[in-house]
């Protein structure tokens, strides 16, 4: 099913404050044959996706400095894009934001890395429509 994907085309921005949580992102997911690019906070994750269109899929904080993950989402919902969103956070309300929002999926901190792969895999497969429940939550 997923043998199809090619990962060496397959990009994704990590927009995470804490800098061994992005290094922990960044070092899994290119072992595994992604190319990440990072941003610290919001405004810079705006930044580095502008010169990266190619982007695949986006891993996102929610408690950045300068803007909230939240307020991020909205931006990017109001600029019409359709990279999937992986919502990654250890606030309690991650489901109802992520609720609804077909762009998005959560997964609450702390979470296994394998799990942060699998969702990854579905969601840059074809048909990742069909395979993320209603609500999008992988657990």
């Amino acid at each position: 099913m997923l043998e199809s994907i090619s990962l060496k085309t397959n990009k994704i921005l990590a927009i995470e404050d804490d800098p061994n949580v992005l290094s922990l992102y960044k070092s899994y997911l290119q072992k595994r044959g992604y190319e990440v690019v990072s941003a610290s906070g919001a405004l810079e994750g705006m930044s580095v996706l502008a010169s990266n269109p190619d982007t695949r899929l986006i891993l996102l904080d929610l408690n950045l400095p300068g803007m909230s993950g939240e307020e991020w989402i909205a931006w990017y919902v109001q600029q019409g894009k359709h990279t999937p969103v992986v919502v990654a956070s250890g606030k309690g309300d991650i489901l109802t934001i992520t609720k609804g929002n077909n762009m998005t999926a959560a997964l609450t901190k702390p979470f296994h890395m394998e799990e942060l792969q699998e969702l990854i895999e579905v969601l840059l497969a074809d048909d990742w429509h069909e395979q993320v429940s209603t609500d999008k939550t992988m657990h």
